[in-house]
């Protein structure tokens, strides 16, 4: 208290109330210093506390039930157990007294539990994937704030940070009934702590919603914020997706010191692997993905490496030039192929394109119990044979075999999108200089019949009872599906081809022709929303390059005069308007409409005026146009 101050009486029943900061706090660091309250927790008494009183009426009076839960120690959970056991202690005992983060009841203001995750930061893996049973990251500190605002949303972390130290408890700490001391940040549980189980956090890119039913159903003629952006989801999509290919392990975890740091010209390896267990089913070696970037163009790929691989005969490397001259939308590129003892062995090397987010089509219909998985729809169905023809259609057309028809490496990398992966390592490990190809391409038509009954049916298993799949076909699918199947697993006296197949399936492909163009009318619609707001940065970018210049050419007023000066009114009359109370208008719709008249340059007139009121001047948006690019041209000549 300073000096000019004059110093506040105390109540006169000061010494009969208990002091505030011994009921909050435990304890008073003024007790030795002048403070005039009662600092002994046992002399406080009921009589102390009357309700006539005019100055205890306040809600947050010191002496309220609120803040003395001399009764709470009686209080029991369900199994018997105290549920505030430090209720009642001694009152300079810094364990005394403790807030109760779950009470609730009169006079209790009860903090919500499910604005408390559970968050354990050291069960994270700080670079992890967005696949169930893998961590999603480890963040401490600011970083954990920054955690828990993208996934809750600002609303309910902006709740949680202003209710104090007292609110960041977890939902263990909550149920528990513990207290926590907030003047030395601890935490005192009532009973031993349960373990927290760290669940998935996906991060949210979107701080807002997508607009109410009442809001979003308005005239032809009137628009929301939300119309001049692309959709939530493909955004969210987008942004999921580009944060995967930003994704690089952390320089301290021990996978990070297993890899090499660099492999010819890929460096940052990141593992795509879910499954640590290796499998030799497919490829009779053990394989590992990665994800890795090129020095040569900074791009994004798949190294699959083939573990214990020795090349014997050097012709086989040509093998992966004729699968690098095949560009297919339902194929995975190959890029190159090597080998290398970078990893400690000698180990084989194929380079696809990334498709970030992609999942197999194994994951997706084979990793659930058979008894929960039916069959994929017809309509998909129909979609995926389309595809996979396709892809073989160009693979045999080529004199290649895929080979690896397998639902563990044909990736779903979109809506029905899916993609033949893992091309060309069948032809390098077992190099045969293509004697064998009429054979294997008959074995991939085979594979394809077989891949069908699986995803018909629901399970892997089906193909060994074709009986019974074949029944169960022709009663929840058409008689296509089943003249498709039919001839992709029979043994005809004649050799068959992927163009009968193809001829089978045409009228189905007609459909898989309009349902892609109707989705490119959809990408279509999204990009010209965003094609209208790289017209409107541009512009922005501009402006910003003119206005307020400190100095250009040696003249610090070049900004203030001439059609520096009509943009800088015209920049106030967009961006700083004022209502007759002094408040700024922030209308989003009246920055959207100017910038789009000036954009065009129509013949509408404005009135701008001077920041003192004294002048007003009335220019079209014409004039402001040829004004901003003459402006902008004599920026770009002085450069």
């Amino acid at each position: 208290m300073s000096k000019d101050q004059t110093p506040r009486t105390p109540p006169r029943n000061a010494r009969q109330r208990l002091c505030r900061n011994v009921v909050i706090h435990g304890f008073c660091k003024f007790e030795n210093k002048g403070c005039e309250y009662n600092h002994d927790a046992t002399k406080a008494t009921p009589g102390s506390q009357p309700s006539s009183s005019p100055d205890l009426k306040s809600k947050l009076r010191v002496d309220s039930p609120i803040f003395t839960p001399t009764s709470l120690a009686n209080t029991v959970n369900n199994d018997g157990s105290n549920l505030f056991p430090y209720a009642t202690t001694k009152a300079g005992d810094r364990t005394s007294a403790r807030i109760p983060t779950g009470a609730s009841g009169p006079g209790h203001d009860s903090i919500p539990t499910s604005m408390h995750q559970p968050y354990d930061a050291q069960a994270y893996n700080y670079y992890g994937g967005n696949t169930p049973g893998e961590n999603m990251g480890s963040y401490g500190g600011q970083q954990q704030h920054q955690v828990m605002m993208s996934d809750m949303g600002m609303g309910h972390a902006m709740a949680r940070m202003s209710l104090g130290p007292s609110a960041q408890l977890s939902d263990g700490q909550q149920q528990q009934g513990g207290y926590y001391q907030q003047s030395s940040d601890e935490y005192y549980p009532q009973q031993q702590q349960m373990p927290m189980v760290a669940p998935q956090q996906p991060l949210q890119y979107h701080l807002y919603t997508t607009p109410l039913p009442h809001i979003s159903n308005l005239h032809p003629h009137q628009k929301t914020i939300h119309a001049f952006f692309m959709a939530d989801k493909l955004r969210e999509e987008l942004q999921r997706k580009s944060e995967a290919i930003q994704q690089v392990l952390d320089t301290t975890s021990p996978e990070y010191q297993r890899l090499p740091s660099e492999i010819h010209h890929y460096h940052s390896f990141y593992p795509l692997d879910v499954h640590r267990e290796r499998s030799v089913k497919v490829f009779g070696y053990p394989t590992w993905v990665y994800k890795a970037f090129s020095s040569n163009d900074g791009k994004p790929y798949v190294l699959r490496r083939v573990e214990g691989f020795r090349l014997t005969n050097e012709a086989a490397m040509s093998s992966a030039e004729s699968w690098r001259r095949i560009r297919h939308s339902n194929i995975v590129s190959v890029r190159e192929a090597f080998t290398t003892k970078a990893f400690g062995d000698h180990s084989l090397v194929f380079v696809y394109d990334y498709h970030p987010l992609s999942t197999t089509l194994y994951s997706k219909y084979f990793s659930q119990p058979a008894h929960n998985v039916a069959g994929v729809p017809e309509k998909n169905l129909w979609s995926f044979i389309t595809q996979l023809a396709s892809a073989l259609k160009t693979i045999h057309s080529a004199g290649l075999a895929a080979r690896i028809i397998e639902p563990s490496k044909i990736l779903l990398t979109g809506k029905n999108r899916i993609r033949l992966n893992c091309c060309g390592i069948f032809d390098m490990l077992t190099f045969n200089g293509g004697k064998n190809t009429p054979h294997h391409q008959q074995e991939d038509l085979l594979h394809f019949g077989q891949l069908i009954v699986a995803l018909a049916c629901g399970s892997l298993a089906a193909v060994h009872n074709l009986s019974k799949s074949i029944e169960y076909i022709v009663r929840h699918y058409s008689a296509d599906m089943k003249n498709v199947i039919l001839y992709l697993l029979s043994k005809p006296s004649q050799y068959k081809t992927i163009d009968d197949v193809v001829t089978m399936i045409g009228p189905r492909i007609l459909h898989e022709i309009n349902s892609a163009h109707h989705y490119n009318d959809l990408l279509e619609g999204e990009l010209t929303r965003e094609l209208e707001n790289g017209r409107l940065v541009r512009l922005l970018c501009k402006l910003g390059c003119i206005n307020e210049r400190p100095e250009f050419d040696m003249d610090r007023t070049w900004s203030e005069t001439g059609d520096r000066y009509l943009l800088k009114l015209f920049r106030d009359y967009v961006f700083h308007q004022v209502d007759e109370d002094g408040t700024p208008i922030t209308d989003m719709a009246h920055i959207i409409q100017c910038l789009n008249k000036l954009d065009a340059g129509i013949d509408e007139k404005v009135m701008l005026t001077s920041r003192d009121e004294q002048s007003c001047l009335i220019v079209s948006y014409s004039d402001l146009r040829s004004c901003i690019e003459n402006t902008f041209s004599e920026l770009l000549k002085k450069r």
